[in-house]
């Protein structure tokens, strides 16, 4: 009995020590709970030929349409604990998104964890995400905050980085200036090494991913301007440079290969076949100009990239080797992107213009090509620095507008990402899987156009309004035309040995309806309808360039067919 008093007492004592300092820090806490209900078609593959490119971003030939129906939903909860105006640490962790009738993120039936499990029965899982975990401080003496951990970083409207980052800010204020230097660790290679029964784990520099943001924002009275640089350090990694890197989240790089006891170093980040890209720099330098009065609100964003990556064969990977890697040629950044809109406030109406240009790949349309065309990587080697690495590219420069890992931008519904559509990625390109067959997605050798997430080849001009029709109802809707900013092929004709080429994606009519149903809960309803035109579904890659194969119909005949979506989202923001 008197040792579980004396336990009692030195209970009481440690908790009577811990009350003053912690009541020192001030508690702070948020967050947001969402469920969504989604039907969709054709917002994949954008047809209705069942099986043309397959029912999944980057999944295996199904021969199954892309008809989808699901509930998912998610929960974020955000801590802050204050010491002082000077002191704050935030944590921010995430639940989901769990889809309803989902056991894991893999969608089979075995294990509930990752981002999509906890939605079959049985719920419970193992899927909580920490998605922001940082220090915030000011440094004495000076006008400067300290932002280091893993936090949330948008720069220039989503146009070049939107997303969580482990990330070192440092942000200075001079009224009516703000200065932002700071350094994005985005990846780190790493390599693993085998002998006969042992694995030892280290890191390769060669394979990381360094940015250096540098920002000068102004703010006086109605004008806000912000002029951006970002260094890309790619080192010899493919990112930015080969569009399928550009994923959000990112791809998750393994390291290199396994290394097995007979030697030989693979490389993880495979560009092409025979090709690798060494020494890869992304330079961008972007401006943003705000004007906003009462009744009025203009910007303009602008960026364009500049840098440039050697490449070499990929027949000498280690130094060690006689003659190391043999370079072949140069390639240069050269996209932009431009993006501007005009926003009209009157009572309860608005009514909106603007629309964005993002440039992209020149794509040859010559016969004696025999059928090879891709924008983005070929598994046909150059024979001499002049050639083109890009196949059936006209320029051997990466002249589609790319960016830095990574961001997320949202736009129109189907397109865009928009309310219901963040989890698929409006990808335009093909691969060849094992059996031959083309399918689409975000892993294919080539990206004809992008939408949600990193837009590129693509341009778009809309115009939309809202009203609001109650304290707690409003009404919106907006039309999108797309197109490409250069043409991509949507049919062979076997006739002249040339492709039928395409610019236009369709008309796209999205409404909305945002009504409130108790203390900031929100129900708001999803309608959105695209019109499509060829260039919505270009030509997959052929998987035989003979002229007879080409004859085929399924290359001869565009498939592109309209695409819908039709959902809810219930969310609460606290």
């Amino acid at each position: 009995m008197k040792k579980h008093l004396m336990i009692f007492v030195v209970a009481l004592v440690a908790i009577a020590i811990a009350v003053p300092a912690l009541a020192a820090v001030e508690f702070k806490y948020g967050g947001q709970f969402r469920v969504r209900f989604e039907s969709e078609d054709n917002v994949f593959d954008g047809t209705n030929d069942a099986g043309f490119y397959g029912n999944n971003v980057g999944a295996a030939y199904t021969g199954s349409n892309d008809n989808r129906r699901f509930i998912d939903q998610r929960l974020r909860l955000y801590f802050s604990f204050i010491a002082s105006k000077n002191l704050k640490v935030v944590v921010k962790w995430e639940m989901g998104d769990a889809v309803w009738g989902m056991s894991a993120n893999t969608g089979s039936s075995v294990g509930n964890t990752g981002a999509n499990a906890g939605g079959n029965v049985g719920a419970d899982a193992v899927s909580v995400e920490v998605k922001n975990a940082y220090i915030e401080f000011n440094i004495p003496q000076t006008p400067t905050t300290a932002i280091i951990g893993v936090q949330s970083i948008n720069l220039l409207d989503s146009w070049v980085l939107d997303d969580d980052f482990a990330a070192a800010m440092f942000v200075t204020k001079f009224d009516p200036f703000k200065i932002t230097v700071g350094y994005v660790g985005g990846q780190y290679g790493w390599e693993r090494r085998f002998d006969a029964t042992n694995e030892l784990a280290g890191t390769n520099a060669n394979y990381n991913v360094d940015t250096v943001v540098v920002a000068a924002d102004y703010a006086e009275g109605p004008f806000k301007a912000t002029l951006l640089t970002l260094f890309q350090d790619a080192h010899n990694s493919d990112v930015s440079i080969n569009p399928t890197t550009l994923n959000t989240p990112v791809r998750n790089y393994t390291g290199i290969a396994d290394v097995t006891t007979a030697g030989g170093l693979a490389n993880p980040f495979p560009f092409t076949s025979n090709l690798q890209p060494r020494n890869n720099y992304l330079f961008d330098l972007g401006f943003n100009f705000t004007y906003k009065v009462d009744w009025l609100l203009a910007y303009i964003n602008f960026v364009k990239n500049f840098g440039s990556a050697d490449l070499v064969t990929s027949d000498h990977l280690l130094p060690s080797q006689p003659g190391g890697p043999l370079k072949l040629q140069s390639v240069d950044y050269t996209g932009f992107m431009v993006d501007a809109g005009v926003t009209y406030f009157c009572g309860p109406w608005t009514a909106n213009i603007g629309g964005f240009y993002t440039s992209g790949p020149d794509i040859s349309n010559d016969p004696d090509l025999n059928g090879v065309i891709r924008t983005a990587t070929t598994k046909d080697m150059p024979t001499k620095p002049t050639d083109t690495p890009f196949g059936g590219l006209a320029s051997k420069d990466v002249n589609w507008f790319t960016y830095p890992l990574a961001t997320a931008k949202y736009f129109s519904e189907i397109i865009g990402g928009g309310v219901l559509g963040d989890d698929i990625y409006a990808v335009r390109g093909y691969k060849y899987n094992t059996t031959g067959n083309p399918n689409i997605g975000q892993t294919g050798d080539s990206v004809y156009w992008r939408g949600y997430g990193f837009p590129t080849n693509l341009w778009t001009v809309t115009v939309g309004g809202s009203y609001q029709l109650a304290e707690q109802t409003k009404l919106s809707a907006s039309y999108w035309y797309f197109g490409t900013a250069n043409e991509v092929p949507v049919s062979y004709n076997s006739k002249t040995g040339l492709y039928n080429m395409s610019g236009s994606i369709g008309h796209e009519l999205d409404f909305y309806v945002d009504q409130g149903i108790v203390d900031g809960l929100v129900l708001t309803l999803v309608g959105a309808y695209l019109i499509a035109d060829d260039a919505f579904c270009p030509l997959p890659v052929p998987t035989n360039t003979s002229r007879a194969f080409l004859n085929n119909p399924i290359y001869g005949n565009n498939h592109a067919d309209d695409a819908w979506e039709l959902g809810a989202r219930l969310q609460w923001n606290f």
